[in-house]
């Protein structure tokens, strides 16, 4: 029988404890649905320039106030606009690293336990040299981040956005060798930028994956759309992360969506 993208994935497959809301633009209400739900909280309020380069302490206090209240897991989503770690330019990275450091900060008031950041690896630069050029920048940036992370208690996960292949992000990891670095595997990024089937990239990434972001496309743009709403084999992509036997816990970034999400995944609210 051929696949049909709307059926809902079995219950166990996503235990309901493993299950985030991502908390953007309406704290209040998105933080509140986590709770009714029974789900834990992604605070991604905190990664956009306009929000950073103003005072966000009274708003930062205010979802911090509001995540005591939350009783699954708990993290935060780091900036990752021209926040180019990788970039040869010591004053970019110094950005970067300012920005990061300012990232666990925000976790940590918001009892987060782990922070995203992205590969930033470019796709665009055609040249072959750039795959070792991405990882000796990679390296000059990470040691002393990854070391602040485990000094904090803090996991830092790097998250695909264009990339097209999952070596060069298995690369920094291996170099690092630290428990405190891992990988957040975006399914609909994989679908939109990279030719390489779920499958591969779930058994490079290994067991250095830890969590997946999970929203639907229609295969053209980033949309975020609810589960079941777009294109993308959902079911296949948990049923192939199931069968890791990792326990890896799950963010839904699916915007107004997470009730027709939850009930998708046969988690009903």
């Amino acid at each position: 029988m051929p696949r049909r993208p709307h059926d809902p994935a079995p219950a166990s497959m996503i235990p309901r404890q493993r299950v985030l809301a991502a908390v953007n633009e309406r704290p209040e209400e998105e933080i509140a649905a986590a709770i009714e739900y029974g789900m834990g909280a992604e605070v991604q309020a905190f990664a956009m320039p306009h929000v950073l380069t103003g005072d966000y302490r009274p708003l930062l206090q205010r979802v911090a106030t509001l995540m005591d209240s939350v009783t699954g897991p708990k993290g935060a989503h780091g900036p990752f606009i021209d926040t180019i770690h990788c970039s040869p330019d010591p004053e970019v990275r110094a950005l970067a690293k300012r920005r990061y450091l300012e990232a666990f900060d925000i976790a940590q008031t918001l009892g987060a336990a782990y922070v995203i950041f992205h590969s930033q690896y470019n796709e665009m630069i055609k040249i072959p040299t750039y795959p070792d050029i991405y990882h000796n920048c990679s390296m000059a940036f990470w040691p002393d981040i990854v070391n602040e992370a485990e000094r904090r208690g803090l996991c830092i996960l790097m998250e695909n956005m264009f990339d097209a292949d999952p070596r060069p992000m298995r690369r920094v990891a291996e170099a690092l060798r630290s428990p405190r670095f891992g990988f957040c595997l975006d399914i609909a990024h994989v679908a939109l930028h990279s030719a390489r089937p779920i499958g591969e990239w779930i058994d490079v990434l290994g067991e250095c994956l830890r969590h997946v972001h999970l929203n639907d496309s229609r295969g053209a743009f980033d949309d975020h759309l609810g589960l079941g709403q777009g294109t993308l084999d959902i079911k296949g992509a948990i049923g192939q992360l199931a069968a890791t036997g990792l326990p890896l816990t799950f963010t839904l970034e699916t915007n107004d969506h997470p009730r027709l999400s939850l009930a998708f995944l046969g988690l009903e609210p």
